[in-house]
């Protein structure tokens, strides 16, 4: 157990924020980071201990702005300001593949860098790893982010193992760097980051108080094929317009090969270096989130939903799908159809 007596010496937390990030991350972290030991204290006992963290929300400025969805922000110290936190906290920021992090985010990414090598351990929610990454500080490394960001990783950092199933992965000596991967895995990432430097028993009381649990099985069941329509290949994007139609036809891969004219090897070679998937693999992925969206609605049989995509066999469709999103067609029709939702409120 730690010895040292964090409401004497809090834990010296520092979240970054920008114009580009989420507030419900960026203020979903302050929040749960804040109330270590306070909040269940208040809730047993009636009265707060002293606070257990002490947490900033740390901008290139200290100008108020507001960020994604207009969500205001006020910065409680300026990148110069802040250099003595333990550990620094990334949420999500707004990624494309079209834009390097540091064109829009240089002075955040250079502070990270200086910060991490003064000793601070780094922390990441959601996109928040793509900093890391643009700052080479995960070549040769595990790392996880939002499933959509599959793609940026693969174009921009190949030397990244980028692992989209996991909830957390770890880098960097001692595991200096933790990184969350989905929207909501910040809640994952705070409750590891309580347990590892404050205590275990007081990630359980937050856990409790905010009613939340760690959850070991990521993200394959949210996740959605990137399908890539602006492919510079103008061939690859005609066949990528006929197949978001004509997914369900028979031999779909082959009826692409034919329109598109060319040969087999050089079109799967095209079709992944536009896509990031092989051709076989890029049908199965549509096949799979048409069928989710039929299990969402809640209406078809599983059988009738795999007919529907372009699977004569039933059992067949069920091994991919359990195989390709970690649950049966029922457990993610139990999990994500209207009628669960409510049957869960």
């Amino acid at each position: 157990m730690n010895a040292r007596d964090f409401t004497v010496d809090p834990l010296r937390i520092d979240v970054l924020a920008a114009e580009s990030c989420r507030g419900a991350i960026l203020y979903g972290l302050y929040d749960l980071l804040t109330s270590v030991g306070s909040a269940w204290s208040y809730l047993t006992e009636g009265t707060p201990t002293p606070p257990m963290t002490r947490v900033r929300v740390v901008a290139r400025g200290k100008e108020p702005f507001r960020c994604i969805s207009g969500v205001p922000v006020m910065p409680d110290a300026s990148l110069d300001e802040a250099d003595d936190a333990e550990i620094i906290c990334l949420p999500n920021f707004r990624i494309g593949i079209l834009t390097p992090p540091r064109d829009v985010l240089g002075p955040e990414i250079d502070w990270v860098v200086d910060r991490h090598a003064s000793g601070a351990r780094l922390a990441t929610a959601c996109s928040g790893s793509a900093l890391l990454a643009d700052a080479g500080l995960l070549d040769g490394e595990e790392a996880t982010a939002h499933w959509s960001m599959s793609e940026v990783f693969q174009k921009r950092y190949p030397k990244v193992d980028f692992c989209p199933d996991r909830t957390l992965t770890f880098a960097g000596e001692g595991d200096s760097i933790v990184m969350s991967g989905g929207m909501a895995s910040w809640q994952d990432l705070a409750l590891y980051l309580i347990a590892r430097y404050i205590g275990p028993e007081h990630a359980a009381k937050s856990a409790r108080f905010y009613c939340v649990d760690p959850k070991p099985d990521g993200q394959r069941h949210y996740a959605a094929p990137m399908r890539r329509l602006q492919s510079e290949d103008a061939v690859i994007h005609e066949c990528q317009a006929w197949l978001a139609e004509a997914y369900s036809k028979r031999d779909a891969v082959g009826r692409m090969i034919s329109r598109s004219g060319l040969p087999r090897r050089t079109f799967d070679r095209r079709f992944r270096a536009a896509t990031g998937y092989s051709p076989k693999d890029y049908v199965k992925s549509l096949r799979v989130e048409e069928a989710k969206q039929f299990l969402e609605m809640d209406g078809l049989s599983v059988d009738a939903i795999a007919d529907a995509v372009g699977y004569a066999d039933p059992r067949a469709f069920r091994r991919l799908f359990k195989k390709m999103t970690g649950l049966s067609p029922a457990e993610y029709r139990r999990r994500f159809s209207s009628r669960g939702f409510l049957s869960a409120r």
